[in-house]
């Protein structure tokens, strides 16, 4: 038995040895390809004239290969078909850049507009070498961004999965392990997302009677646009590029759905403050600007909580930036936090909080933060540019799942 043991010891190296391969995912800031899904890698919605209506969907599915989330597009006829990314260095020795996808139907995706890739309706693995890309395993080299894409425009809707987006080390992995999961995503309904829409009732009036009103929108960096462009670069430094952020979607929501045109978005965002810094330019900005029939939507707290400032003391804040407030209009729709790395823990702290803004201070509520971590925090980048700011495909869906507050007609997500 004892020569049995030492027999096995010994060959137990050989066997994990012989044709063993390491996965590596794509780095890019603090996080990969593998445990944030989503992240970094985003749609190109082209220039300002494309963007809408919105043509491509992106969000984090279960139906995936490895760790239970892979990413998945849906891409409507006249879309750009066209993902990207930037990465954080490429490993040294590696083989080259693997993959798995499938898609709704047979399709050629293109890969850093070099390398041809014969997708099926089934999940395939693709194995890239770098000489592929005009590169070696000593030097690894790709373009500034990893982009895959399909044949543009766009034809009819196509739907595009990928997982497992990384490296393989020293040589490709002909059998790597897998945990493949299949099935429908859960969606979640705006009436779930919406507190207190009674309290807007003095909007709806306003839309009905179809009165001039502004969307104000005064919050941190998600107000301002941080990140919202990112893979989407015509609109990076453009005019344009407020355009397409939450508010500003939201207002041309209603004018759609009113079909009256005299509805302005107003917008003032800082990048990095709190609520507490919000309180001190307020007169300057939102209460200078704002009249009795504006809707003042009030989106700060991710810097808050992530500076450690307790629960208690942002909902102090809030209600003191709601009376400011209040001194012009009535009309406040207050936002929960965007997801980033560690908000999770406050996840139903915040719900909560909501809710009781929405009891004390009569106003509404809509809860951004279970928006992005209803099914867990796998998925919880699906509407994500980077930590805690939303691309604008983020941006017009936080939209679509506000105007529910003003028309009663509930969506659900994802669709």
């Amino acid at each position: 038995m004892k020569k049995l043991i030492l027999f096995l010891a010994c060959l137990l190296p050989l066997v994990l040895t012989a044709g063993s391969s390491t996965f590596e995912p794509i780095q890019m800031g603090t996080e990969n390809s593998e445990d944030a899904t989503c992240l970094w890698l985003r749609a190109d919605l082209g220039s300002a004239l494309d963007i809408l209506p919105l043509k491509t969907r992106e969000w984090a599915t279960k139906d995936s290969v490895t760790g239970g989330a892979a990413i998945k597009f849906t891409f409507s006829t006249g879309s750009m078909g066209i993902a990207s990314m930037e990465y954080k260095g490429l490993p040294k020795g590696s083989a080259g850049l693997t993959f798995y996808a499938k898609a709704s139907e047979p399709v050629s995706l293109k890969v850093c507009e070099t390398a041809d890739c014969a997708v099926t309706t089934e999940w395939k693995k693709f194995d890239i070498p770098w000489e592929k890309f005009g590169a070696t395993r000593d030097n690894p080299k790709l373009p500034w961004q990893l982009k895959f894409g399909i044949k543009y425009p766009v034809e009819r809707k196509i739907v595009l999965w990928l997982d497992r987006i990384g490296f393989e080390s020293p040589a490709f992995d002909n059998s790597p392990r897998l945990d493949i999961q299949a099935g429908p995503d859960p969606v979640i309904s705006s009436k779930e997302l919406i507190y207190g829409a009674e309290n807007l009732s003095g909007v709806v009036s306003n839309l009905k009677a179809k009165k001039s009103f502004k969307v104000i929108a005064f919050g941190d960096s998600v107000t301002a646009g941080a990140q919202s462009f990112r893979s989407t670069w015509a609109l990076n430094k453009n005019k344009k590029a407020s355009d397409f952020l939450y508010f500003s979607h939201l207002a041309r929501l209603m004018r759609d759905e009113f079909g009256y045109k005299e509805i302005k978005a107003v917008q003032f965002g800082h990048g990095g403050w709190t609520t507490a810094q919000g309180i001190g330019i307020a007169d300057k900005e939102v209460i200078k600007e704002a009249g009795p029939d504006d809707l003042v939507i009030i989106q700060f707290g991710g810097n808050d909580l992530m500076g450690r400032t307790s629960m208690a003391a942002w909902k102090a804040d809030e209600k003191k930036l709601i009376a400011k407030v209040k001194t012009k209009t009535k009309n406040i729709l207050v936002m929960g936090i965007t997801y980033g790395a560690g908000i999770e823990r406050y996840a139903d702290e915040i719900t909560k909080t909501l809710k009781e803004l929405v009891s004390e201070e009569k106003v509404a509520a809509f809860d951004d933060t279970k928006l992005s971590l209803y099914r867990g925090v796998k998925f919880a980048y699906s509407l994500n540019a980077n930590q805690f700011h939303p691309d604008y495909v983020g941006h017009i869906t936080i939209a679509e799942m506000m105007i529910p507050a003003f028309t009663g007609k509930q969506v659900t997500y994802p669709e």
